[in-house]
């Protein structure tokens, strides 16, 4: 079977071809919105969008960058509502757009070169391999891939996606996550209702999110479609997403809480769901809760996973190998914050892992599932800052710790040293860090090499 990257790049230009034909063909029919499929990740093809958008100077009259949501003004065609949305059929992207002009077909046009640049655009970081790999390590990366598919024992999903994700790739991580959507695996469901949850690859949807956890309840996988029940009902009861419904929300709690689930039974207890965050890092609480009675129920073990596939983060708490780093998270978002813990700090421990730190500060930052430690949750991002990490991830710990040290969070306030870490930051393409510095310090940033050492940190 043809390696998966490759057959994407050989229907690349037959793609080209036949988008405009599509185009030209729906064109007249303009007065609803018009669908084209492209085959690169929504983030690209939004980058494309922007950059060919900046290129022929058209005016922005509204946008919503977190959404992949525009609205230009096109000469000739009037304003043109244009969103960019993850195509789940094929993994690629979905190009929409309606006109309020009178010439649909210069839009459609444009759409069509806003495709081919999409197209045209190298990832970022295909297979892990950097943005300047060659075609024969992308090839050695990709020999022996299957067929994606959601099914244990399949390396595409176990460990594929896992990898993937850590190092940005999650162009082809979400063609494995279009064929859990197709074989309604509610592990891939709940990972691709994170990917919307954090923007990774696609916009930032909250009812997309929604949706895909809602196909994860539905579902029948062992186990992660009781996790999928659990996050579904959050949504529901506080309405993100979705319009809240706090007496069908309470009975998935109900039901999730009489199987044994502690996550559950905890929130019929306190009103606080721990196991997914608001974006700001709090817990979803009911202020109002009125506690139930106590659930007459087995000894809880659904969000402590002994299931013993591959995908199992039980499986991985005393692993010797480094893979064991990913599934914390997974542990994490599960509500078994004790293995999470357990497995990063290991991973810290054994090869001084930063994904591990950032993520263990988190647990300490929020105070769930530990108690609230900024000191050290600084301290790790301090670690993480300092370290030689290739992976992407000591950026981001130099962004975060930047962050602390200029707000005084866990440490000495220190603006200098401040600027220094999130100016590198910003250097290796942490988007966040650039905008912080351009927020936060009224003289341009200084984008310049500095020593490794930086300015004096205070202690």
């Amino acid at each position: 079977m043809k390696p998966l990257l490759f057959s994407h790049l050989a229907r690349a230009g037959l793609l080209v071809d036949g988008l405009l034909l599509a185009l030209s063909a729906h064109a007249a029919g303009a007065a609803s919105p018009l669908t084209v499929p492209v085959d690169v990740a929504p983030v690209r093809a939004w980058q494309a969008l922007q950059r060919q958008a900046e290129a022929d100077a058209l005016p922005v009259l509204a946008q919503d960058a977190d959404r992949f949501e525009t609205t230009l003004r096109l000469p000739g065609a009037g304003p043109v509502h244009i969103g960019v949305d993850w195509d789940a059929q094929g993994g690629g992207s979905r190009l929409q757009w309606q006109t309020d002009g009178t010439d649909p077909q210069l839009a459609a046009d444009w759409m069509a070169r806003v495709a081919q640049r999409a197209l045209a655009t190298p990832p970022d970081n295909p297979l892990c391999q950097g943005p300047q790999a060659t075609p024969e390590a992308l090839a050695e990366a990709d020999a022996g891939h299957q067929a994606p598919t959601c099914r244990y024992g399949a390396g595409q999903f176990s460990s594929a996606l896992f990898e993937l994700e850590k190092c940005g790739d999650f162009e082809s991580s979400l063609k494995i996550l279009a064929a859990c959507v197709a074989e309604k695996h509610a592990g891939g469901l709940i990972r691709l209702a994170s990917f919307y949850d954090n923007g990774y690859g696609v916009p930032r949807r909250p009812e997309r999110m929604t949706e895909f956890l809602r196909q994860a309840a539905e579902s029948d996988t062992p186990g992660y479609a009781a996790m999928g029940r659990l996050h579904y009902a959050t949504a529901l009861y506080f309405g993100v997403g979705v319009a809240a419904d706090r007496a069908q929300g309470r009975a998935l709690f109900e039901s999730l809480a009489a199987a044994g689930n502690a996550d559950a039974r905890s929130f019929l207890a306190t009103g606080r769901h721990s196991a997914w965050l608001r974006p700001d890092g709090t817990p979803y609480v009911d202020p109002l809760w009125q506690p139930a009675a106590p659930v007459d129920a087995p000894e809880a073990t659904l969000s402590r996973d002994r299931s013993g596939n591959e995908f199992s983060y039980g499986a991985h708490v005393h692993s010797t190998s480094r893979f064991k780093c990913l599934y914390g998270y997974v542990a994490d978002k599960t509500g078994d914050h004790a293995a999470a813990i357990q497995i990063f700090e290991d991973c810290i421990a054994r090869w001084n892992d930063v994904y591990s730190m950032l993520w263990l500060a988190q647990i300490l930052e929020s105070g769930v599932g530990a108690p609230r430690d900024l000191v050290r949750a600084t301290a790790l991002m301090r670690r993480g800052a300092e370290s030689d990490d290739a992976t992407g991830y000591g950026a981001l710990a130099r962004y975060h710790y930047g962050v602390a040290l200029h707000q005084g969070q866990g440490v000495g306030q220190d603006v200098v040293a401040a600027r220094h870490w999130l100016e590198r930051a910003g250097r290796e393409g942490v988007p966040e860090a650039r905008q912080y510095l351009a927020l936060h310090f009224s003289a341009p940033a200084i984008m310049a090499t500095e020593s490794p050492d930086g300015p004096h940190v205070r202690r």
